[in-house]
């Protein structure tokens, strides 16, 4: 019974966590950004803020209970101060305002380095004495764990959920054409909790955290952000993801192999230089994400064959149809159409029903058909590779 109240109160301490309120914030701004970005391309949003929210819930779930079973299986514990310190390294980097830089990866990496340097400080709070204090007798090894598991668990987030309501764009290229853009900006909340060691001061009870006195707990929550934000111009958004997560993955094991040679080993400072593999590459595949859109040719392009596809709106005819982002729409009802003004001329002869020829990402034609909104036909859901009539009608009206 008692280790049961325990366990109870360590799940608790994740709503004692002022961070954890800061992270669902950012959430929300990240859904509300989105929104707008869509809506000054397309005129309409793709998804909403509430369902970029709740889409992350449930995956935040599944990669909280993994990498708790994993730390309590492993018997990783960390003391109450080293918990902040990667929560601090977290807001910092929550500062930049970029979720390639907001990273559990990073946050982890950055507290292994602040670890090993850390100070011998002697301040007039007895609390901030006792944090430096656990900092500085800190287990790199057990960070080093933590950093491991952290990093398989973003690669894993990214390769299942990195797909998932991405986000369409049109974007200007060098010579001024409209090219369009879909972006990857995922943020997970992933409240991962930790064994506190009875010695060396714990979280506590009855007040804000972690500034509280009174009764200790076994277990503490570390919430983190796990995210991507890649833009991606020059390829299917799919295989672009993918490649990335492939990239954290690979890098996850090289270091968790790492890991496992310093505790075999006794060699803490191998968590060092897994800690500065880990950032390396993290900060190396946002350069390579920035190279890829910015040296590498449009994959979205007007190819003259027909309407291409950059989105596709969340519960749409479109989406029921199975219609694919980057594919292109070369008939409808058995018209050709080359504009938007013609796509939707063609859906009107036959209201409530379509049929579409599209040419899939190999160039193939294939068919989709489906029921439509007879009376809103502008609702089949299907953002094309130009500006919708909302934005040009807004545009026309700034001008005169």
């Amino acid at each position: 019974m008692d280790l049961l109240i325990t366990i109870l109160k360590g799940l608790v301490t994740i709503f004692y966590n002022p961070f954890f309120y800061v992270l669902v914030a950012a959430l929300f701004l990240i859904g509300w950004q989105r929104v707008r970005r869509e809506r000054l391309s397309f005129g309409l949003k793709a998804y909403g803020v509430f369902n970029t929210v709740v889409s992350s819930v449930g995956p935040s779930l599944l990669l909280a209970l993994a990498g708790t079973v994993l730390f309590i299986g492993l018997g990783v514990a960390l003391p109450a101060g080293v918990i902040v310190l990667i929560t601090v390294c977290s807001f910092l980097l929550l500062l930049t305002g970029q979720l390639h830089y907001f990273t559990g990866t990073l946050s982890v990496a950055m507290a292994i380095g602040l670890t090993a340097i850390f100070p011998d400080l002697d301040t007039n709070f007895s609390i901030l004495n006792r944090w430096i204090k656990e900092i500085r007798g800190a287990s790199l090894t057990d960070l080093g764990v933590i950093l491991a598991v952290v990093l398989l668990l973003e690669a894993c987030a990214i390769l299942l959920w990195g797909h998932q309501q991405l986000s369409p764009r049109l974007i200007n290229s060098k010579r001024g054409k409209k090219v369009g853009a879909v972006e990857a900006n995922r943020l997970w909340i992933v409240p991962l909790f930790l064994l506190l060691p009875d010695a060396g001061g714990a979280i506590h009870s009855g007040a804000w955290w972690p500034l509280s006195d009174g009764q200790s707990f076994g277990v503490c929550a570390l919430p983190l952000g796990l995210s991507i934000q890649q833009f991606i111009t020059h390829d299917l958004p799919k295989p672009a993801i993918r490649r990335s997560g492939y990239w954290l993955l690979m890098t996850g094991v090289v270091t968790a192999i790492l890991i496992a040679f310093g505790y075999i080993l006794d060699i803490a400072w191998l968590a060092l230089i897994a800690a500065g593999l880990a950032l390396l590459s993290r900060l190396a595949l946002v350069l390579k994400h920035f190279y890829d859109h910015t040296v590498k040719p449009f994959y979205f392009i007007d190819q003259g064959n027909g309407l291409r596809v950059v989105g596709v709106i969340h519960h749409t005819p479109a989406e029921r149809m199975g219609v694919q982002i980057g594919e292109i729409i070369d008939k409808v009802n058995g018209v050709t159409v080359r504009n938007e003004e013609a796509f939707y001329r063609a859906l009107q002869i036959k209201p409530t029903y379509c049929k579409m020829e599209v040419l899939d990402h190999n160039g193939e034609p294939r068919f989709v058909k489906g029921a439509i909104h007879e009376n809103d036909l502008h609702h089949i859901g299907l953002l094309f590779l130009e500006p919708s009539r909302r934005v040009k009608e807004k545009h026309a009206n700034t001008n005169d």
